[in-house]
């Protein structure tokens, strides 16, 4: 056939315009199927081999008087807050078998010991790797609280906790520390965040003191008072019966206090 202008010979331009569209169009939607056929397999594949689990966590109430609990998380979004069900109890929704958390729990005379770690690494895998932990502490009895985070995104309401002692240990996690609400014990907090951002809020009423060591980062402490070395206070540090002592060491990121009325 002989082409002259817009036109084929015996076929109009029109024509063979719409059949290319036609062909354009069943190329795309074959493209497209191809895409979700491989989206589903790879859904698939996490489902079928990797599994959809939530796990849950319980450690019931007895007769003891305070709790020592040590939560270990390798990776995930985190958050606790406090609870009344239990000493301590919720979920942990992931999609790798290898990431089940293991729970034990043991009673020495009126000290309950509570360990919750996790039980595998995360190895390398097809698709997104899922680990969001939900947690509820008692708010009836006193905890001394140890908590190692490697890799989070946290959120800790811990202000309706009755607290003897707080540890946290963050590798790499962005974190909101929730501190503030009416205390009626002093205690020790001891914070080392590797790299990050952290947000602590802090009662206005009650005496706080921070131990600031930082690295690369940058520090907001709005109404507190400097003493040199690292040194923070409140207005109310120096009449206050109830002290929450803070040692906090920051390598990256920056890092913010709050004082909440």
């Amino acid at each position: 056939m002989q082409t002259t202008g817009k036109f084929v010979q015996g076929i109009g331009y029109d024509k063979v315009k719409g059949k290319g569209v036609f062909y354009m169009r069943k190329l795309i939607v074959a493209v497209m199927a191809v895409g979700i056929l491989g989206a589903v397999g790879v859904w698939g594949y996490n489902w079928f081999f990797s599994g959809n689990r939530v796990n849950d966590i319980l450690i019931e109430k007895d007769d003891v008087k305070s709790l020592n609990a040590n939560i270990q998380i390798g990776f995930g979004d985190v958050s606790i807050t406090d609870g009344e069900d239990a000493w301590i109890k919720g979920t942990v929704d992931t999609n790798k078998k290898k990431l089940k958390p293991t729970v034990s729990y043991k009673k020495k005379g009126t000290v309950g010991n509570a360990d919750i770690k996790q039980k595998g690494k995360l190895l390398a895998g097809l698709g997104t790797v899922r680990n969001d932990w939900d947690l509820e502490l008692t708010n009836e009895i006193p905890i001394n609280l140890n908590i190692e985070m490697g890799v989070s995104d946290s959120t800790l309401n811990l202000s309706g906790i009755q607290l003897s002692k707080l540890s946290i240990d963050a590798g790499v996690s962005d974190a909101t520390i929730d501190l503030s609400g009416g205390w009626k014990d002093s205690f020790n907090a001891d914070i080392d965040l590797g790299v990050g951002d952290a947000t602590i809020l802090l009662p206005a009423d009650t005496g706080v003191k921070l131990n600031v060591s930082k690295g690369i980062s940058g520090l907001e402490a709005k109404g507190f008072t400097s003493q040199g070395n690292g040194i923070y206070v409140n207005d109310a540090y120096e009449s206050s019966d109830v002290v929450i002592d803070i040692k906090i060491d920051v390598g990256v990121g920056d890092l913010k206090f709050k004082l909440v009325d």
